[in-house]
């Protein structure tokens, strides 16, 4: 009668589950994070307006932006490559199809020192902005009330970049551990 044979359509005996990817889906996902947020830190720090500091007596006044602190500087310079980094990462990520077996080691060994190089970029940097701002406190908060809101896109691009280091820790361990659910495309077979 109906469905009494095995040849029916139904019949996926020779279908396998795919695998689940998503661990793959939410690395890629926290690598997009980690480069948007790299990005919007360096645009930030590097946009933050000129502040003139006037003083005492009124006449003397110095005119202060990013430029005039190395650390400042430097988390521009660094959120920049980790961002190019990132790309890379995710180019190497969605292209190398390590759900084969006999995919290449060699994409796995550039992740992994991507990874690393992100996170030493990105930590050094915050680390440096978080110490500026200890150490030039008081002529950083001098520009508070200024027009242009230089402290306040400091304090933003700092909170900013930490917020990316957190992201590329979380990619690089979520990397490694087996998420059991599969997020839309599956491995074609």
């Amino acid at each position: 009668m109906f469905g009494s044979d095995d040849s029916g359509c139904h019949v996926m005996d020779d279908d396998v589950a795919p695998p689940a990817n998503g661990s793959k889906a939410v690395t890629l996902l926290l690598r997009l994070i980690t480069l948007a947020l790299a990005l919007t830190s360096a645009v930030l720090m590097a946009t933050a307006s000129e502040c003139t500091i006037y003083g005492l007596d009124g006449a003397t006044a110095t005119t202060v932006t990013f430029k005039d602190y190395q650390p400042f500087i430097y988390l521009v310079g660094s959120n920049i490559a980790a961002t190019i980094l990132e790309v890379a990462a995710i180019y190497v990520q969605v292209g190398k199809g390590d759900d084969v077996e006999d995919a290449p080691m060699i994409p796995r060994v550039v992740l992994v020192v991507v990874d690393v190089a992100v996170q030493m970029l990105l930590y050094s940097a915050t680390g440096a902005v978080f110490a500026a701002v200890m150490a030039y406190g008081p002529q950083i908060s001098a520009c508070t009330g200024a027009a242009g809101h230089f402290c306040e896109q400091v304090q933003r691009s700092k909170i900013i970049s930490l917020a990316a280091s957190l992201s590329a820790v979380l990619a690089a361990v979520a990397k490694d551990v087996a998420l059991p659910c599969s997020v839309w495309p599956h491995p074609s077979s």
